[in-house]
């Protein structure tokens, strides 16, 4: 998708906004500019004894202009601030709907800083810069059609020699665009490497202390602080340049318009109102090549946002980055939608399942189990062996090349169906939010204290929580850091627990468990009938209690 249809796309989500937005910019930048130039070569042709304006009418009228552009300008700012915002929401809320839809297939393809610089820098960027640039680039393209009309009746020689420069800016800024696009998207890149290598360095705080290697970080935070200064220098400078060049092309124009038509009052061919009327169209025509530089320029740096943007969600076409969806400026946000309706599991059959791991290139090939109600099954094998695959491509957190997956003998999508209250899911490294431990366990769900003390009971978690002094109000901290590799697992388990699901499904649970919490867990689980589990574990315990063992080599059962 080039970045003319990607603009183009929204322009149309924001149709009412952006077309509000040139209606006004072509009144400030057209409509106002040649109604001052009408009247002030009136004004001035009565000095000649034409007829005219007289004095006090004239300064009516331009007092009027002029008031007009103040209340004008606000009206444009506003209607900008909603195709604006109404665009950043729809481009990053699509990214963030990409990430969620793919996350359990791939991760993100970029460390989390990265993403989060990408995510936040380049939706702006392309409305700041191209759609704005449009808006402005229609009024005044519409100022300088009106305007060859206008300055052709009165000298069409003129009327050439001034619109020569805005031709030849505008050749000028297409052929400088590249270069000027190559330089923004390096400018930007290196804004990314900082925040990327600042997410890194907070991330692995610890390790730089321990290996004592603080002034070897700093040496290195300011190399790439250098390079970000110089290239945002080289791209800010080079901007200026392509600016400062159609700019001045313009008035090296104009000038040549005032000497000619200098002489031309001179002869009599030229009135001072023609002369004044050509002052305030050349001014104006002065933003014309810049306008122009400047949409050509953006056009091609939103080429490479698109780049930028696509690479977070790679299995998604670029189109998707902009396909149309609902976004909340103003209006009340609608309520969360209420949690599926549980369906009590009989039989679940996996039948067939293929899946290859897009990152790995490893999966697993034609397996087939049945999981009845009531029972445990335990995947086990090798490291390397597509446990975790098989479990991904179960959930549907993972596409499968082929097979089925049957609730209660009924095919079913397990992205959308095997979710609470039918299944949950406690992964390998589990994730918990910086906020308290109730929070996490609860994530937002509707349950009864009574459903957080089974849940937390059932993850053997009860001790760990009575020697925190807030209980199960302690802050866990950014991604559970506070809590060691046990509670943080026991905490994921606990939060599974409370929504009584139809079917747990865990990925090596017991790995960050010592012997005795783990002989524990496992206790409690195989103690209540009416869990139905699918589960990944080396456990002695685990294997030796399981209803069902699928034991995997090189992706295939054995």
């Amino acid at each position: 998708m080039n970045s003319v249809a990607f603009v183009r796309a929204l322009i149309r989500f924001t149709a009412a906004s952006f077309w509000t937005c040139v209606a006004f910019a072509s009144v400030l930048y057209c409509g106002i500019p040649l109604a001052l130039g009408v009247t002030l070569r009136a004004f001035f042709d009565s000095f000649g004894g034409d007829a005219g304006l007289d004095t006090w009418t004239a300064v009516v009228l331009v007092t009027a202009l002029q008031l007009s552009e103040v209340v004008t300008e606000l009206a444009v700012s506003r209607a900008w601030s909603g195709f604006s915002y109404k665009s950043h929401a729809l481009l990053q809320r699509n990214l963030f709907a990409g990430l969620l839809d793919a996350y359990g297939a791939r991760g993100l393809t970029m460390p989390p800083a990265e993403a989060l610089a990408r995510f936040r820098e380049d939706p702006p960027s392309i409305t700041s810069g191209s759609m704005d640039g449009i808006c402005d680039l229609v009024a005044r393209a519409a100022f300088a059609v009106v305007a060859v009309v206008v300055m052709a009746a009165i000298d069409p020689v003129l009327m050439a020699v001034a619109f020569a420069p805005v031709i030849a800016a505008a050749l000028v800024s297409d052929a400088l665009g590249t270069r000027s696009s190559r330089y923004g998207a390096a400018a930007l890149e290196s804004t990314t490497g900082l925040t990327r290598f600042l997410g890194e360095l907070l991330g692995s705080h610890l390790a730089i202390r321990v290996a004592g290697a603080e002034s070897r970080v700093v040496d290195r935070l300011e190399q790439i602080g250098e390079r970000r200064r110089r290239l945002s220098i080289r791209d800010r400078v080079f901007g200026e340049i392509v600016n400062s060049m159609n700019y001045h092309l313009v008035h090296v124009g104009t000038g040549v318009v005032l000497l000619v038509g200098a002489s031309g009052i001179r002869r009599g061919t030229f009135s001072v109102g023609d002369f004044a009327l050509f002052v305030v169209f050349l001014d104006q025509l002065t933003y014309l090549p810049a306008e122009i530089g400047r949409v050509v320029t953006e056009l091609k740096r939103t080429a490479v946002s698109i780049e930028r943007m696509h690479a977070l969600v790679p299995s998604a076409p670029p189109s998707a980055i902009v396909a149309p969806a609902p976004v909340y400026l103003r209006d009340r946000l609608p309520d969360p939608s209420s949690p599926p309706p549980r369906h009590r599991l009989v039989r679940l059959d996996v039948a067939g399942v293929t899946a290859v791991h897009p990152l790995s290139g490893r999966g697993v090939s034609d397996i087939s189990f049945t999981i009845e109600r009531g029972t445990v099954t335990v995947v086990t094998g090798r490291v390397g062996a597509g446990k975790t695959t098989l479990l991904h491509a179960v959930l549907g957190l993972l596409p499968r090349a082929g097979g089925e997956i049957r609730w209660n003998g009924e095919i079913v999508d397990p992205a959308t169906f095997l979710v609470p209250p039918r299944a949950a899911f406690t992964p390998q490294v589990p994730r918990l939010f910086s906020e308290s431990l109730r929070d996490n366990i609860v994530a937002g769900y509707s349950v009864t204290a009574r459903d957080v003390d089974d849940g937390v009971r059932a993850a053997v978690l009860e001790d760990d929580i009575e020697a925190f002094a807030a209980g199960l109000d302690v802050l866990v901290g950014s991604r559970g850091v506070r809590l060691s590799g046990g509670q943080l697992h026991r905490a994921a388990a606990a939060r599974m627990f409370v929504r009584r699901p139809e079917l747990l499904v865990f990925d090596d649970l017991s790995s960050a468990l010592d012997a005795t919490t783990e002989a524990e867990l496992w206790r409690r689980l195989f103690e209540r009938d009416d869990l139905t589990c699918l589960v990944v574990s080396h456990s002695p315990v685990a294997l030796a209690r399981a209803d069902h063992v699928v034991t995997l080599d090189a992706g295939r059962m054995r």
